[in-house]
C-alpha cells in the first residue's frame, strides 16, 4: 500500500537498556513474522487482501460475453455511429486482395490490379488509388473522417487516455507487430481538447454525487498521494472520501512550484484548500474529519476555519505503532515473554476503541484493564473483563505484576503522550479506502514511475475518480446457477488458503454514457 510520508516517529517509550541482552536471531525472526501475520509485508492494511490475488491467473467467467458498452445505446448521431461502429485490425495483403476482386463505382468495370497504389500519408489508416479497365480514377480508404481527422486514430487516442494506458507503452507494443499508429506528439495535442469533455463530466458527476449526500452530517477521510517520493515530489493528489459510502466527493492535485519546489508542504495546502470548499462552499455537511497520524493535518485541524470539527486519527496506524512498540522490546530476551501478548493486546486496542461509543474516559478505563488481565486477573476496580470465561487466553505466560516485563508494559500503556492522544480514536475510524484507491484505481491510471506534464496529472486522477465512483458498489459475480462466485488464493500474508468474493466485471457505464 501506498502510505502517506507524515507519520511520525514511535512512541517515547524510556526503557532500561544497561541490562537487556539482545535475543537471538530465531527471536528475532519470530517477532517479525508475527508483526508481518498481524499488518501484512509491505505494511498494508490487514483488510486488504487484493494484493494477494494473481490477477493474470484469475478466471474470467465473462471472457465469452459481449463487452461491447455501446450496444444498448440508443443515438443515432453522427458521433455515436462511429463510436458503435466494430472495428478490426486487417492486413495489408488482405486490404490489396479485396481492392484486386473489387469494381469501379462508375462504369462498374474491374480495377486494374497494377494500377493499384498507396496515397498520401493517413493516421492510423492507409490510403490507395486505383484505376479501372475504362480509365476512371479511384480511391479507398481506410478510416472515416470525423471533423477532417481520422476516426480511427481518434479512437486509438480515446482508448489510450480512457484505459490509463500510456502512448509510449502503446506505441512500442504496437511496432512489435507493425502496427500503423498516429504520431505520440499529435496524441498530446489532442489529450488537451479531449480533456475538456472529460472534466465538463467529471465536474457535473461530483456535484451529483455531493447533491445526494446534501444535508447528511458526513464523515470525511483525507489523505495525500505524492508522485514519488515526499522530497522530491512534483506533483501530489488529495482525495476527500465519505467515509460510509466511500464516494470521493472532492479532489485537490498540487503542483511543487507552487510550494517552491519544497514539496512537504503541498499536503497543508491541499488539504487546507480542499475542506475550505467542502466545509463553507459546497452543500455537504461535515462534522468529522478523519486523516493519519500526520502533525501538519493534526495542527490545521486546531485553526479557525475547522477547529469545530471533530478530528479522528486511522485506528490502524495507531495500532501498528503499538505492536511495533511492543516487538521492539520484546526483541530483548528479558521481555521475551511480551511476544506471547502482541497479539492480544493490539486486539485489545481495537476493541476499547470500537466499543468506547466515543467517550475517551470509558476508552481509557477499557484500555488500561489490560493491565489486569496479563496478570489472570479478569475482575477490575469498578468492573471485569468482558471476555466470556471460555475465552482462548495465552496460556502459561501470565505476566507477574513484579516482573520487569510487565512493569515495562505498564510504561508503553499509560504513557502520557500515548494516552493524551485517545481523544483522536474514541469514533474507531479508518483510511483504508482511500488507501485502497491510491494503490490499485489511481497508481493504474497515474503510476508513479512516469513522469506527467501537469494537465496530463490532472485528467488521469479525474479518470481515476471517475473509474472508482462508478465500481465501488458493483454486486459478487454469480455463477449460471446463482451462487456467489468465489476465487481462493494463498495469502502471502498469512500463509493460508482466503477466499475472496469476487465482484463483476467493470462496464465503465460513464465512457458510452
Amino acid at each position: 500500500m501506498e502510505m502517506n510520508e507524515e507519520r511520525n516517529g514511535e512512541l517515547p517509550m524510556d526503557f532500561d537498556h544497561d541490562h537487556i541482552e539482545h535475543c537471538n536471531t530465531e527471536t528475532e525472526e519470530e517477532v517479525d513474522n508475527l508483526i508481518r501475520d498481524i499488518f501484512g509485508e509491505d505494511g498494508e492494511h490487514a483488510d486488504i487482501v487484493e494484493d494477494d490475488v494473481e490477477i493474470d491467473e484469475l478466471p474470467n467467467a465473462e471472457s465469452d460475453i459481449d463487452s461491447n458498452i455501446w450496444s444498448n445505446i440508443q443515438n443515432d448521431s453522427e458521433e455515436y455511429q462511429h463510436l458503435k461502429e466494430r472495428k478490426f485490425v486487417v492486413g495489408e495483403k488482405a486490404i490489396l486482395d479485396l481492392l484486386k476482386r473489387s469494381s469501379c463505382k462508375e462504369c462498374k468495370e474491374p480495377v486494374d490490379p497494377s494500377s493499384i497504389t498507396e496515397g498520401e500519408k493517413i493516421a492510423s489508416g492507409i490510403k490507395f488509388k486505383f484505376v479501372c479497365k475504362n480509365g476512371h480514377e479511384g480511391k479507398w480508404i481506410s478510416t472515416p473522417f470525423y471533423g477532417a481527422r481520422s476516426v480511427v486514430n481518434m479512437m486509438l487516442q480515446l482508448m489510450v487516455l480512457l484505459s490509463g494506458m500510456s502512448w509510449e507503452n502503446f506505441a512500442m507494443g504496437a511496432s512489435f507487430i507493425n502496427l500503423i499508429i498516429g504520431s505520440g506528439r499529435h496524441f498530446y495535442v489532442m489529450q488537451h481538447q479531449y480533456s475538456t469533455a472529460i472534466k465538463s463530466y467529471f465536474l457535473s458527476h461530483i456535484d451529483k454525487a455531493r447533491q445526494s449526500l446534501g444535508g447528511i452530517p458526513l464523515s470525511i477521510a483525507v489523505d495525500v498521494r505524492y508522485n514519488s517520493p515526499g522530497f522530491s515530489a512534483n506533483k501530489s493528489t488529495a482525495v476527500f472520501m465519505d467515509s460510509k459510502t466511500h464516494t470521493i466527493l472532492h479532489l485537490e492535485i498540487g503542483d511543487s512550484r507552487e510550494v517552491d519546489r519544497h514539496s512537504p508542504r503541498m499536503e497543508k495546502i491541499l488539504v487546507e484548500k480542499g475542506l475550505k470548499y467542502l466545509v463553507h462552499h459546497s452543500p455537504l455537511v461535515i462534522w468529522e474529519v478523519i486523516s493519519d497520524a500526520s502533525r501538519t493535518i493534526t495542527a490545521l485541524m486546531k485553526t479557525d476555519p475547522f477547529k469545530h470539527l471533530k478530528h479522528s486519527l486511522d485506528v490502524w496506524h495507531k495500532s501498528k505503532k503499538l505492536a511495533s512498540s511492543l516487538a521492539e522490546l520484546a526483541r530483548k530476551s528479558a521481555f521475551k515473554v511480551l511476544l506471547y501478548w502482541i497479539k492480544p493486546i493490539v486486539n485489545h486496542f481495537w476493541w476499547c476503541c470500537n466499543t468506547c461509543n466515543g467517550k475517551v474516559d470509558r476508552l481509557l478505563k477499557r484500555w488500561v484493564g489490560i493491565l489486569h488481565h496479563v496478570n489472570n486477573n479478569h475482575v477490575l476496580p469498578g468492573g471485569r473483563c468482558f471476555h466470556p470465561e471460555t475465552a482462548n487466553m495465552v496460556e502459561n505466560h501470565w505476566l507477574e505484576r513484579d516482573s520487569a516485563a510487565f512493569k515495562e508494559l505498564t510504561k508503553i500503556v499509560t504513557n502520557k503522550e500515548w494516552c493524551g492522544s485517545m481523544e483522536y480514536y474514541v469514533n474507531c475510524q479508518q483510511t483504508w479506502a482511500i488507501e485502497i484507491f491510491f494503490s490499485h484505481t489511481l497508481l493504474h491510471y497515474c503510476p508513479k514511475r512516469n513522469s506527467y506534464s501537469y494537465d496530463s496529472y490532472c485528467i488521469r486522477n479525474v479518470l481515476a475518480v471517475l473509474d472508482h465512483n462508478h465500481h465501488k458498489d458493483r454486486e459478487a459475480a454469480t455463477t449460471m446457477d446463482g451462487i456467489v462466485s468465489a476465487q481462493c488464493q494463498v495469502s502471502r500474508r498469512t500463509k493460508q488458503w482466503v477466499a475472496y468474493e469476487r465482484k463483476k466485471e467493470k462496464n465503465f457505464p460513464y465512457i458510452a454514457g
